[in-house]
């Protein structure tokens, strides 16, 4: 085979490119048909986000490798109470094989019905 000029994704394991371009149709197809069976095993990762202490989530969005997640804190008055918006993503351990949600800081969800809410 040639190699082919598309460039990789960048987050593709260092080597599997290499070796997916040494492959033929056939192989190919397996691989694709392989990685589709790998998706459909994962759980998406809404169903795995829980909310976090003293939150309430509001509602997700999947995106893939990321998750948005829209959290509302009912113990709290005014503006503390949110909504608020973060982008969720998992990120594996390399020493230990575990992993944690890491939750980055969007802002607050302007517009939303919960929002303008007077309670």
């Amino acid at each position: 085979m040639t190699h082919s000029d598309i460039d990789p994704p960048e987050d593709l394991p260092e080597g599997l490119s290499a070796v997916l371009e040494e492959c033929d149709d056939s192989q190919l197809r397996d691989v694709i048909n392989h990685a589709q069976q790998l998706l459909r095993d994962h759980p998406p990762l809404t169903e795995a986000i829980e909310a976090r202490h003293g939150e309430e989530i509001v509602r997700t969005e999947d995106h893939g490798a990321y998750t948005i997640v829209v959290v509302e804190r009912p113990n709290e008055a005014d503006e503390a109470r949110g909504p608020f918006a973060y982008r969720v993503r998992w990120e594996p351990d390399i020493d230990d094989g575990e992993g944690r949600y890491k939750w980055h800081y969007l802002g607050r969800v302007i517009g939303s019905p919960s929002a303008d809410r007077d309670d």
